[in-house]
């Protein structure tokens, strides 16, 4: 008998508490005429389609000198009108690799129509299936139910089994339409121990946990002597205990996109398990997951990551100097300044490497001479050079490991590499005990401003030893400043210029935008947005000094509704603010993410002719969000016949919970009833 069987059997000792055992929420087949009631789920009048039930089982079971992961699925779906026919196509992901791959066995499927009272059930044929291979390591099995109709009710059923024990398939349990009820269940046995990790806003309605019995067969090859196999096999009955769970959400809303977010998989609802430990001698329990210690080790020694920081290949073979390293040494005689120095450095590289587009962790060309000579890069590729280069300029400089905003959250308890997908530098300064981030990939941004798809919790940095976490706090907030000096003619019309400076990361999105259309498209874009403007002159100003604001000067004119009026209704405020509100839902279930803080001040100055008059002059307003988090202030003020109105809405946080949603939606509310209030003026005879 094997080693493993000989532990395994050993736990047969363990003390066993055992659960009552919950009856599935769905039997395959047990369909009523009362569940085709589309009224008696929550949501269903606004969707294409309800998820009646989704049901899941997880166990682990014996198989040949291992085990293998098995899940039990069954899934019912109400079909509201023709646009929730998609829904009636189902495609299930496979995985394989190294020998190992997902199976996907036991699939039946069915549609149900009601006729007359009467349910009728047409079974799902062979013909409808399809298997896919997408790349060497993806497949998917796609099969379509038949004659779906409005009011049809699909039903599908199948099981996966696996042999990636490292990672379980993740539940999960809020999708693109309603659903009444998700559950899933689980069944671990002792010698596995998993972390469990929950994601999204929406609670459980159900979350338990219970030690339950555990038995599988387990088939192992027999030991032919001398610690040879031989082709016989035995079968072995394992019982032990395991940790049964079940987690269950009921009514979970259908997942809407809101503004302000970053990946939808930080928001659904769904649940992830990771291996953490295995104890088959449970007095000598095997770590199975790394530690950022150890992972920091790992990338220093990978010829895709370290490899660019070294000077030579790790056997010594050829050399790997930078075509920077002579500029890079010159850069720290003529800035003795480090933060001066290291913006030099991050220009050189650019100057040097293009940025791709291709977001990653790794190098595609590790090899530094081959990289400049090829003058383009991806993030790994144009940041770690930024990393070489720096030191070569007498820097202490480290990468810093990133998961950009549409890549997802980090867990900081998860030591798994797979969690990052980009990397950016820091430099130590002695002035400064946060030091200095850069990144080399984004030509638009001021040195030491991280691009906004990086600004996503923290960053790990990578260091001999181990590293740490690093906050990726925003080094500048979004703000946008408005100056507009008009005119009031005779007629009603008004004339004058208008300055908008951009700074920070208002002004690193302006001038993607302006890179990207051109000045003349941006101009027109500017012009849809204010259709009220007719512009005499227009410039933009400082798109290329980049620790400047970007300005953009416009001389206008804004006819009057009609010629001469006797009493002038002027919205004066609203023609140089944001007219629509972002926050246009009631409630909102996830926190609202601007990546950094922001800040929108206004001040419009208007001269008055001598034939008009302000019948009132505008109340003022200043409105605070709780624990000063935010505020709306807005006042007027008269000298003779000069009007001056100055809003200024200040948004003080980077995130707001869902709690907090209510208050920052109505502050926004209120805001732009005050812009939209008008100014009333009465021409005199």
């Amino acid at each position: 008998m094997t080693l493993l069987i000989r532990c395994l059997l050993a736990l047969l000792l363990a003390s066993v508490a055992t659960a009552h055992a919950q009856e599935a929420p769905i039997k395959f087949g047990k369909v009523e005429p009362r569940d085709f009631d589309a009224t008696a789920y929550k949501g269903a009048d606004a969707a294409p389609a309800v998820v009646l039930c989704d049901y899941g089982r997880l166990r682990i079971e014996g198989a040949h000198d291992g085990f293998k992961v098995v899940l039990e699925r069954i899934t019912r779906v109400l079909i509201v009108n023709k646009d929730g026919y998609e829904h009636a196509t189902v495609h299930v992901p496979l995985y394989r690799r190294e020998g190992k791959e997902e199976l996907l066995t036991q699939l039946r499927g069915a549609t149900y129509n009601l006729v007359n009272g009467q349910v009728e059930k047409h079974k799902m044929e062979d013909e409808s299936v399809f298997h896919e291979q997408i790349d060497a390591r993806h497949a998917r099995r796609r099969f379509t139910l038949p004659r779906v109709r409005e009011g049809s009710i699909i039903e599908y059923s199948y099981v996966v089994k696996s042999g990636f024990l490292y990672s379980l398939p993740t539940w999960n349990f809020q999708h693109d339409i309603p659903v009444v009820w998700s559950e899933c269940r689980a069944e671990l046995p002792a010698f596995f121990v998993y972390k469990e990790f929950s994601r999204g806003y929406h609670p459980y309605a159900v979350q338990t946990h219970a030690v339950v019995p555990y038995t599988t067969l387990y088939r192992a090859s027999e030991e032919a002597g001398m610690g040879l196999s031989s082709n016989n096999t035995v079968m072995q009955r394992l019982s032990t205990s395991a940790l049964g769970g079940r987690w269950v959400m009921q009514d979970v809303p259908a997942f809407r996109p809101e503004p302000y977010m970053t990946t939808e998989r930080d928001y659904r609802a769904a649940l992830d398990f990771e291996l953490h430990l295995t104890q088959f001698d449970p007095t000598r329990p095997r770590p199975v997951t790394s530690t950022w210690e150890k992972i920091a080790a790992q990338l220093l020694k990978q010829e895709d990551f370290g490899g660019l920081l070294k000077r030579e290949d790790f056997a010594g073979a050829f050399s790997n100097q930078s075509p920077l390293t002579a500029e890079a040494q010159a850069l720290a005689k003529h800035h003795p300044n480090p933060a001066e120095r290291a913006a030099a450095v991050r220009a050189l590289v650019q100057q040097n490497l293009r940025y791709t587009g291709e977001e990653s962790l790794f190098a595609r060309t590790p090899l530094l001479g081959k990289l400049v000579q090829l003058r383009q890069g991806n993030a790994a590729e144009v940041n770690l050079l930024l990393v070489h280069t720096l030191r070569d300029a007498g820097l202490e400089a480290h990468p810093v490991l990133v998961s950009t905003r549409d890549h997802g959250r980090i867990q900081t308890e998860v030591p798994l590499v797979n969690q990052f997908n980009y990397v950016v530098a820091h430099v130590a300064l002695h002035d400064q005990p946060a030091g200095l981030l850069l990144d080399a990939t984004e030509p638009l941004a001021a040195p030491g401003t991280l691009p906004l798809r990086c600004l996503n919790g923290q960053g790990r940095l990578i260091a001999p030893g181990g590293g740490r976490w690093l906050p990726l706090t925003p080094s500048q907030k979004h703000l946008r400043l408005t100056n507009a000096r008009l005119s009031l003619g005779e007629q009603g019309e008004l004339r004058g210029t208008v300055n908008v400076e951009y700074n920070g990361y208002a002004g690193l999105a302006e001038r993607g935008r302006l890179a990207e259309n051109g000045e003349k498209a941006y101009l027109t874009r500017l012009l849809q947005q204010h259709p009220d403007w007719q512009l005499t002159r227009s410039a933009v100003q400082r798109a290329d000094e980049l620790t400047k604001p970007l300005l953009v000067a416009l001389d206008l004119t804004v006819p009057p509704a009609q010629a001469a009026p006797t009493t002038l209704y002027l919205p004066l405020m609203q023609l140089f603010t944001d007219a629509q509100n972002p926050f246009q839902s009631d409630a909102r279930s996830y926190p609202v993410d601007f990546g950094a803080a922001h800040e929108y001040v206004t001040t419009v100055q208007l001269t008055l002719p001598p034939r008009y008059r302000i019948s009132e002059l505008p109340g003022q307003l200043l409105l605070d969000l709780p624990g000063g988090q935010g505020r709306y202030s807005y006042e007027a003020t008269q000298q003779g016949n000069v009007l001056q109105l100055v809003s200024r809405l200040q948004l003080r946080k980077t995130e707001y919970k869902p709690s907090e949603y209510p208050a920052l939606r109505e502050l926004f509310i209120r805001a732009q009833a005050k812009h939209a209030e008008p100014l009333v003026l009465q021409r005199q005879p």
